[in-house]
């Protein structure tokens, strides 16, 4: 995000994952990667519909992704219309549990970024929702 400006708009999602060794955040963001052919296809949907009106870039936000440490990995993508950064932390609860979470944090630079948001934030909240409970499942379920 360009200097140290305010959020329009900010989540955090987060679970509770009972684990046999420590979950990174690099591991976590990798995880979110992996989603469900229901959501690549609504994102593929998105893409398609925004690219003529150049909301759209040709950048992964898999090749996006910035490890600061063991514990937090970030996303940070400015564009014409707004700016967001999305944030995977992983934090030791006990000996056996985790906390896992994303954040999402975004700043509208225009009208067309704030409606641009407006439609796709309900999408966003069960996107997110659904790839932590994922996330939960996959590293509760096996070592990694």
């Amino acid at each position: 995000m360009k200097g140290n400006r305010e959020y329009d708009y900010s989540d955090r999602f987060s679970a509770t994952v009972r684990v046999t060794k420590p979950i990174s955040a690099k591991k976590l963001s990798e995880q979110f990667f992996y989603a469900p052919k229901w959501i690549r296809g609504l994102m593929n949907l998105r893409n398609a519909i925004m690219k003529p009106f150049g909301l759209k870039d040709s950048r992964n936000l898999s090749d996006l992704v910035s490890v600061k440490s063991y514990n937090i990995a970030i996303i940070s993508k400015n564009a014409k219309h707004l700016d967001s950064v999305i944030e995977f932390y992983t934090a030791k609860i006990d000996i056996d549990n985790q906390e896992i979470s994303v954040s999402t944090k975004v700043h509208f630079n225009n009208r067309m970024g704030r409606c641009y948001f407006t439609v796709i934030r309900p999408f966003h909240n069960v996107i997110c929702k659904t790839l932590l409970k994922r996330a939960k499942t996959t590293f509760g379920k096996y070592d990694h």
